[in-house]
């Protein structure tokens, strides 16, 4: 970079990338576990652990040729800026110039001529590599309270570990972020994850569970298989039984249509009745008569035009399951109308009677995250 183009340190400092001017506080020099925790942290920004799945800063190494990037941004991200805050926070002048300074002595980043930027030393190697190489000395943990940090936990195991921990990773719910209670632990070879594992370890009172990321990963995949293959095999249960309970229907109707057409000709035929009665045995009776059913279990259901084509068979357990159990859905997303089969008859009359109608008061309930009505006709039946 020419001379006339290089910028101080200073001028640099009290401005954001942007160009945007940003409040600093009052200077304070760091202290000496402020500084050991600040590089730690940008390190591990620009590390094998973190900058291969680290998209924003991956694409903003990559935007530079020599793969620099503004101290001034680096010094924003979440952990050190809250690092630096007692200090000057991150727009200070003179903290700058002072964490520039703590930069220039790690052996893990190296600092541009201009003193305004910093990169990783070594060259990033391809990520299906550097994934391949962490996964070997990576180890599932858990459980741990839900306010546990990431300070607590690094200090936790830096305690039984006999080298550095490199990064600990928090699991978090997808849809809600909140911590799972279980983490990845990278340390810095896999002999070290031999000798953690074979610890009985306890955090806040409980027994830690110990294993390799990646034989949890293999146990995760194996059950929801098996879990997959479970769900199929009840979901075909509960359709055979479903199927078995409609033709004993259709068979019990059947009967009870010939037996009225058998008595009206019996009624015809002079003496018919009384000569069958003499002639009849019990046995052949009892084993005429159809087979006990259970009436009004199943429940027959229309979907509105709000609902159409987005609700799933998820969705149908999850609105009308708290009625009462179901032990059969007959149904498929994409399909307008469908069968339930309920253990019990008195929830399908509940059901009938909360929202059997055509108006709108009867038929508020939401299918998918969507209201299911409006409706065209009732949105409920019942029969056998």
């Amino acid at each position: 970079m020419a001379a006339d183009n290089v910028t101080s340190p200073v001028t640099a400092a009290s401005r954001t990338p942007g160009g945007v001017v940003r409040p600093a506080g009052v200077f304070k020099p760091l202290d000496d576990d402020a500084k050991a925790k600040v590089l730690r942290q940008v390190e591990f920004y620009f590390s094998d652990s973190n900058l291969p799945r680290d998209k924003f800063l991956r694409e903003t190494v990559e935007v530079e040729p020599d793969g620099f990037v503004d101290i001034s941004l680096v010094i924003t991200f979440s952990r050190v800026r809250l690092l630096l805050t007692p200090f000057g926070g991150p727009h200070n002048d003179e903290t700058i110039a002072s964490v520039t300074e703590l930069f220039q002595t790690s052996q893990e980043l190296t600092v541009s001529d201009d003193k305004l930027r910093i990169r990783r030393t070594a060259e990033l190697r391809p990520r299906e590599e550097v994934d391949a190489e962490v996964e070997q000395r990576s180890v599932y943990a858990s459980p741990f309270p839900m306010t546990s940090t990431i300070d607590e936990l690094t200090a936790f195991f830096a305690a039984h570990c006999a080298k550095q921990v490199l990064s600990i990773r928090l699991r978090r719910h997808i849809t809600s972020k909140d911590f799972k209670g279980s983490i990845f632990l990278e340390l810095e070879d896999a002999p070290s994850c031999d000798e953690l594992m074979a610890k009985s370890l306890e955090f806040d009172g409980a027994t830690l569970t110990l294993m390799m990321k990646k034989d949890y990963m293999d146990k995760k995949k194996t059950d929801r298989v098996e879990k997959a293959a479970a769900n199929t095999a009840a979901a075909a249960v509960e359709e055979e039984a479903a199927n078995a309970a409609a033709a004993a229907a259709r068979r019990q109707t059947a009967g009870e249509d010939d037996a009225a057409v058998n008595e009206k000709e019996g009624d015809d035929a002079e003496g018919g009745n009384d000569d069958a009665a003499e002639g009849t045995d019990a046995d052949d009776v009892e084993a005429a008569r159809p087979a006990a059913i259970t009436e009004g279990l199943l429940l027959k259901f229309v979907l509105g035009e709000a609902a159409e084509g987005s609700v799933r068979r998820e969705d149908l357990s999850g609105t009308l399951g708290d009625f009462g159990t179901i032990k059969f859905i007959d149904f498929k997303m994409g399909n307008t109308s469908g069968c339930i089969r309920f253990e019990d008859a008195v929830v399908v009359q509940s059901i009938m009677a909360a929202h059997g109608g055509e108006s709108a008061e009867l038929g508020e309930l939401e299918m998918g995250g969507k209201p299911a009505g409006p409706y065209t006709s009732p949105p409920f039946s019942a029969y056998y």
